[in-house]
């Protein structure tokens, strides 16, 4: 299945440019990625750029009805349109009733678009204010374009996609390992790449090819300093805690990510004391289905007593992280050698 914005990329290389487009979304890469594919389609001379946390929406609209010059067309991006969102500072509810009359002439003004230029709004939030005139009227003529996190199913597709632009096949481990991963999509694109053109002519993409060259991430770090723990690898843990410190990890954030996955391994614990599969137990716990199937495998998944003495244990060294005078590194470094 072709993801949505898939198709919406396809059509903005193969059809004439909307007169509007609002990207809505917190994914950057999907952001960055529409953008350029917009602008690819623009003389470079005729692509001006607007932030209105300090020009005004009066600006764009000016801008939008000057004739271009070099070409026939131009590009307008407008970052931060504001007024899109709810207000959640004095500064921008002030903003907003000063400005009533210029949102009114937009309001109007979209109704009947430059014949000449595409403008690009640009949302890099979770959601806008659905109840607002604005928003309202601009998604009934704009090509609405969703920047959101990848939905599991479409982020594997994508992976796939990644991996075929450079005549390469990843083994469905591998898709799941990198799809599993908190990391943003351009972190996993260049990622691909490396792994990739580690390759050279060989198709096959394996997992270990992959973490033959990939950069570390902190989840996946701290996941091997947790299974190393857990399993009583005391040598192998310190090793990886101690990597963790060179890379100017804090102790306290590595506490939370640790506690997360306790947590998750006995969540999966009960769930399949219950008889529930993976896919149930994801659902359950909004977890990826990759990380519940490798927690049921979890040797001490079956062992909640112990994991939930290991979760007391963790939150004293939290408390003490806040409260002890000795050196944070030490307080954890501690744990990591009790058994």
């Amino acid at each position: 299945m072709v993801p949505l914005i898939t198709k919406q990329w396809q059509a903005i290389g193969k059809e004439p440019l909307a007169p509007f487009y609002l990207i809505i979304g917190e994914e950057a890469y999907l952001h960055d990625e529409t953008i350029r594919r917009i602008r690819a389609k623009v003389d470079s001379e005729e692509w001006f750029s607007f932030d209105l946390e300090q020009a005004s929406i009066g600006d764009v609209m000016l801008e939008a009805d000057t004739m271009p010059f070099f070409a026939e067309q131009k590009g307008i991006l407008v970052n931060n349109p504001i007024l899109f969102r709810a207000s959640t500072k004095e500064k921008e509810k002030d903003k907003e009733k000063e400005s009533k009359k210029a949102v009114d002439d937009f309001i109007r003004w979209i109704q009947h678009p430059s014949p000449s230029a595409t403008v690009v709004f640009s949302a890099p939030y979770e959601k806008l204010d659905e109840r607002k005139k604005i928003v309202k009227e601009l998604k009934k003529v704009a090509v609405v374009i969703e920047a959101a996190p990848l939905s599991e199913q479409d982020q594997k597709s994508w992976i796939v996609s990644q991996f075929r632009a450079y005549d390469k096949q990843p083994s469905d481990e591998l898709v799941q390992w990198i799809a599993a991963s908190p990391s943003g999509l351009e972190f996993k694109r260049n990622e691909i790449q490396k792994a990739a053109l580690y390759k050279g002519d060989e198709t096959n993409v394996e997992l270990v090819d992959f973490q033959e060259v990939a950069a570390p991430v902190l989840e996946d770090n701290v996941f091997a300093l947790g299974e190393a723990y857990f399993l009583n690898q005391r040598e192998q843990a310190l090793g990886i805690y101690h990597e963790l410190l060179k890379q100017k990890e804090e102790p306290l954030k590595l506490v939370a990510l640790l506690a997360s996955q306790l947590r998750l391994l006995i969540q999966v614990g009960y769930y399949k004391k219950l008889g529930y599969h993976s896919a149930q137990i994801a659902g359950q716990i909004k977890a990826h289905p990759y990380r519940v199937k490798l927690m049921m495998e979890h040797p001490l998944a079956d062992q909640e007593q112990i994991l939930v003495s290991k979760l007391k244990a963790l939150a004293e060294v939290d408390m003490e992280l806040k409260s002890s005078g000795m050196k944070k590194e030490r307080i954890l470094e501690l744990y990591l050698l009790e058994k």
